[in-house]
């Protein structure tokens, strides 16, 4: 599925003119749309009728004001706050006919002194600021917000809600939290990408959903999005499969060098979840103590001990060891619970230096490289993926945590730009990244929030690029994958996500590649 920024939607609505159709049959196809899904929408929770359809101006508040009329067309009662004195064009029409209606038009200065009972609101509208704004809300804008935040009925945000990026989710200041979502032609980039995410599907009494409707918009004036939403339809064709001649190596061969004496069960979930994941042959290189306890339980693959320090971790001495294992190998996977320290950093700059396969890196792997940042990984020629959650994106760019999350595709992009390797940044929002190309993951759960569920997603990863998978659909379909295994977890136990291990995912990974096979 497509994801719009906002500049993209702008090209698609000015192709659909240029080929004839007018702004105002585009205006009114959106509103109507957007009426008819509310109207189903609020009457499900079976309130009454009374609905407040907030307008800004321009062409979303044009389209609150066809929603308007649609609503007191079906019987409704209506009344529309208009933020602005004067309004130009489509948006103008659409007001005028709602005067002729006598439909009851709110003017700025009456949310604070009227006589209309905004208490008794069954549904408010957010037509407010739409898809052109960027930046900080501020001023009366932010004051419209908070007022619609204010009531407790159901709030549905037309396009993306206000106060939200729509071309990156990035939240700034005040914004609404809308219980729905109706997007034009295409869901915007900004409510599937966190923070705004959550404000375009907040609503938990009332369901949160981000709903799509078609405003006539023919093909020949869509466009080519740069982010598209990562879902089953999405990977079909894109995983290679085995030849009836295929042997063990050709199906792919992993190493994975992951471990230590205090944490032992990293490297077992890797290879456990690449083994699911199909991959031919796996080997795992672990901290000497570490080794003898991950050999037992991965009794199908090939596991050796490297020295390591006295903390327990592989020394930077384990390089020559590692880089002759790798030879053996067509992708790698390193850092899971491997230590961070001066020797992990001269081991992991060492491995990417030395080994000429695709590497995923992973946990430790991307703290270790904290001192140097992005410089080391821009001087491989070989194919990296790093996959991050946000406190290791933030040591990797020396950027504040909180920063990272909330320009979370921002960050995603710039280092996928400027280091020239493939991007996963976790999350429920999961983004994939490598040049321009960009894809928010559709699937997974709360659940996936507990220890070593990362560490089967790296063993996934590193396991479809052992098998010749480009580095960005390795990453996407691997995301997805591991989402879906849990989501059928959930659905076949019928235990709260709060019990999920990691373990658990397991089992299920072959049933969700089954779906994109």
């Amino acid at each position: 599925m497509k994801l719009y920024s906002a500049d993209e939607m702008t090209r698609a609505d000015e192709g659909a003119q240029r080929l004839g159709i007018p702004g105002g049959v585009l205006m009114e196809r959106a509103g109507a749309e957007m009426a008819r899904v509310g109207r189903e929408f609020y009457a499900s929770f079976g309130h009454g009728h009374k609905v407040l359809v907030v307008c800004g101006g321009g062409n979303n508040g044009g389209d609150g004001f066809v929603i308007a009329r649609e609503f007191y067309r079906a019987g409704a009662e209506v009344a529309v706050l208009s933020t602005k004195d004067e309004y130009e064009g489509d948006a103008k029409t659409n007001l005028e006919i709602l005067r002729n209606l006598d439909v009851r038009i709110l003017g700025r200065s009456e949310i604070h002194d009227s006589d209309y009972d905004f208490e008794q609101i069954d549904l408010i509208v957010d037509a407010l600021l739409g898809t052109g704004f960027s930046g900080e809300v501020r001023g009366e804008a932010a004051e419209y917000i908070d007022f619609m935040n204010s009531y407790s009925a159901p709030i549905l945000s037309v396009d993306v809600p206000s106060g939200v990026d729509a071309s990156t989710g990035e939240v700034q200041g005040v914004a609404v939290c809308a219980d729905m979502t109706v997007c034009a032609h295409a869901v915007k980039v900004g409510c599937a990408v966190s923070p705004g995410r959550e404000y375009a599907s907040s609503g938990k009494e009332h369901g949160g959903k981000v709903l799509v409707v078609d405003i006539g918009i023919p093909p020949e004036a869509d466009v080519e999005p740069a982010a598209r939403w990562t879902n089953a339809a999405s990977l079909r064709g894109v995983i290679p499969r085995r030849a009836g001649a295929a042997h063990k190596y050709s199906a792919g061969s992993l190493l994975v060098v992951a471990g230590s004496a205090e944490a032992t069960g990293a490297a077992v979930m890797v290879g456990k979840g690449a083994q699911r994941t199909g991959c031919g042959i796996i080997f795992v290189v672990t901290a000497e103590s570490d080794a003898p306890l991950v050999d037992v339980q991965l009794i199908e693959a090939l596991v050796s001990g490297a020295p390591e320090d006295g903390s327990g971790n592989m020394g930077a001495e384990a390089l020559e060891s590692i880089l002759e294992a790798a030879q053996r190998a067509s992708a790698m996977v390193v850092g899971p619970a491997m230590g961070v320290g001066e020797d992990g950093r001269k081991l992991v700059e060492g491995i990417l230096d030395g080994a000429d396969v695709p590497v995923l890196l992973d946990a430790d792997a991307i703290s270790n490289l904290a001192e140097s940042g992005l410089e080391t990984l821009t001087r491989r020629n070989a194919p990296t993926v790093i996959t991050p959650h946000a406190g290791e994106f933030g040591r990797l760019l020396g950027e504040d945590v909180k920063e990272v999350s909330a320009l979370r595709l921002h960050f995603t992009r710039r280092a996928a730009r400027e280091a020239g390797c493939c991007v996963l940044l976790k999350g429920e929002d999961t983004l994939v990244a490598q040049g321009e190309r960009v894809a928010v993951n559709s699937s997974g759960s709360s659940a996936l929030a507990t220890a070593g569920t990362g560490d089967v997603l790296s063993g996934i990863i590193g396991a479809l690029l052992a098998r010749g998978t480009d580095p960005y659909d390795a990453a996407r379909a691997g995301a997805w994958a591991h989402g879906r295994a849990a989501e059928l977890w959930l659905e076949e136990s019928g235990w709260p996500p709060e019990s999920m291990t990691a373990t658990d995912i397991l089992p299920y990974l072959p049933r969700a590649f089954a779906e994109v096979y």
